[in-house]
């Protein structure tokens, strides 16, 4: 069946479901206190502070919080906003505004809620275009308060697409910056309505990228070149990348510069060539992006295919170069859970000791966690990948489909790095009702000296799709899994993950509750998280 067509059957039943409910929270609270860890990510100069500008946090995608979190449920408040009625701010008119999953979170100056909304898709024609939007939402009322109705057009055949508008930014500038499914990125502003609606938001800058026109051509054998995420480098370039592997950079000024390479024919030569297994690399994930080497230098660009993992940086003509390239074990076929036969994380950096360092998880048989050193010239005798670990033993129903959270050891000489288990998380009936995916979430502890170990596995926790988060000041880590009575929002002790600091049922298995492939996000208050689920967001605040 059809996964979106099945996504408005379901949805018929719950669309007038009560946008506010209070619950007890359930589960044990911990007293345990754990030492503070020490934030070490760079803030990139084209973004808004950290950790609030992206749906990973910050350009390294570290996933991980400097602020402390809530770390009790004692009271539990818990509120949704999905389908709503504006003044619309073109016209002033009465608009109707169904979000559909709002799938990363951004936030302004003011800690409200920048984003980008699925929408919802037309019930008829599932390829059809449709309206999806970009919105602030107020952090108090839950209103929106600024909006930006676009056209989605979707990719036929492929309901998990990530792209067009879901990976965007926030700059320096608190303006939301996306890639759009019509091969433009633009750079919105919120202003003023003049229609006397709510806000609505200015189009400051619109790059022509892929579309009819665009600046960059579609490779021999292509018919089109879908955008998909866009992350800035340190020196305003705005890197963008296709789901065909096409990755490029974006130079504002005047006039624009856009300059490109396809991994597909990294030499240019208009032949596209498959990898040995017979496919083309394609791209799934968003790309991270550090410092560079030395000041002076061009930032690390790192970009996951289906097949490698990419190091790109600019090059003495302007043009995109390939610092190095690992490749890695895409296993043989696609995994219950991924969305499509490769890696599903997002690359994540990390310093210790002085060095950097970037990580994935992989799509072997046995799922391996694998750490690359970052930077383009190695010492004699080091190889690229770091280390390698398979932290779930020889257990084949294991999938990643979610960017790995960083985070420094207490010793500040070590790291940790978490990975949870998304396998089982096909569509949305596999989280419906009394249904439930795989568990497990899991601890591995790095050293310097290449050392690294499974520290803590919890094979209880079931995170079908949440984007999870931590932090660093309360030491917990939190996710939201899926058990046979419905929805929970659970802080993990970020050293000992089978200590639950705290638990508290969010919802029913009904699709309203269900994240759906979404983040989840800390509040600056240290005391709400926010979900994206299915038709919007939701907003559970804990109280001591």
């Amino acid at each position: 069946m059809n996964v979106r067509k099945l996504y408005f059957t379901l949805i018929g039943a719950a669309v007038m479901v009560a946008m506010v409910i209070l619950m007890a929270g359930c589960g044990s609270d911990s007293d345990d206190s754990n030492a503070q860890r020490t934030a070490d990510i760079w803030q990139n100069p084209y973004m808004s502070p950290n950790p609030n500008n992206n749906v990973h946090c910050d350009s390294y995608m570290s996933d991980s919080y400097a602020f402390a979190g809530p770390t009790s449920a004692r009271q539990t408040a818990v509120a949704q906003v999905e389908f709503s009625f504006v003044k619309d701010p073109e016209t002033g008119d009465d608009r109707f505004v169904p979000l559909g999953e709002c799938a990363a979170q951004a936030f302004d100056a003011q800690g409200n809620i920048q984003t980008v909304c699925a929408g919802l898709p037309d019930q008829q024609d599932a390829d059809a275009p449709y309206e999806r939007y970009v919105a602030t939402i107020d952090r108090n009322t839950m209103q929106i308060v600024a909006l930006y109705p676009f056209l989605f057009t979707p990719k036929a055949g492929d309901p998990f697409s990530f792209g067009g508008a879901g990976y965007f930014y926030q700059d320096n500038q608190y303006r939301m910056v996306t890639a759009m499914s019509n091969g433009h990125v633009l750079v919105l502003r919120r202003t003023p309505s003049t229609a006397g609606g709510i806000d609505g938001y200015n189009v400051d800058n619109d790059y022509n990228i892929t579309g009819n026109g665009g600046a960059v051509p579609v490779p021999q054998g292509l018919t089109k070149l879908d955008l998909y995420a866009v992350v800035p480098d340190k020196n305003g370039n705005i890197w963008f990348t296709t789901s065909q592997a096409v990755v490029g950079a974006i130079t504002p000024g005047n006039p624009v510069k856009v300059v490109w390479i396809d991994l597909n024919d990294p030499n240019g030569t208009g032949v596209r060539k498959e990898q040995l297994d017979g496919e083309y690399q394609q791209i799934y994930n968003s790309h991270s992006v550090d410092e560079g080497d030395s000041a002076s230098g061009s930032s690390g660009v790192y970009v996951l295919t289906t097949h490698r993992l990419y190091r790109l940086g600019v090059g003495g003509d302007g043009n995109p170069v390939i610092d190095w390239y690992a490749d890695y074990d895409r296993g043989t076929e696609q995994k219950s859970g991924q969305v499509s036969q490769g890696s599903g994380t997002t690359p994540t950096i990390f310093r210790m000791e002085g060095r950097r360092f970037v990580t994935i998880a992989d799509n072997a048989k046995y799922m391996n966690v694998n750490v690359y050193r970052a930077e383009t010239n190695l010492l004699a005798g080091e190889q690229r990948l770091f280390a390698q670990l398979a932290p779930f033993g020889q257990n084949e129903d294991v999938s990643d489909e979610n960017s790995l959270i960083v985070a420094p050891g207490t010793d500040d000489k070590s790291m940790d790095i978490y990975a949870e288990n998304n396998y089982g998380n096909d569509d949305i009936r596999s989280t419906l009702g009394a249904a439930v995916t795989k568990p497990g979430f899991v601890r591995m502890h790095l050293t310097s000296d290449g050392s690294f170990t499974v520290a803590s596995l919890n094979n209880s926790v079931a995170a079908p799709s949440v984007v999870s988060k931590m932090s660093l000041a309360s030491n917990i880590v939190y996710t939201y899994d899926k058990r046979p009575d419905g929805w929970y929002l659970t802080g993990l002790d970020g050293n000992n993950l089978n200590n639950i600091r705290f638990s508290t049922k969010v919802g029913p298995g009904a699709p309203g509750y269900n994240n759906f492939y979404a983040a989840l996000s800390l509040d600056a208050d240290g005391k709400t998280v926010w979900i994206g689920t299915l038709f919007g967001l939701t907003r559970v605040q804990l109280v001591k």
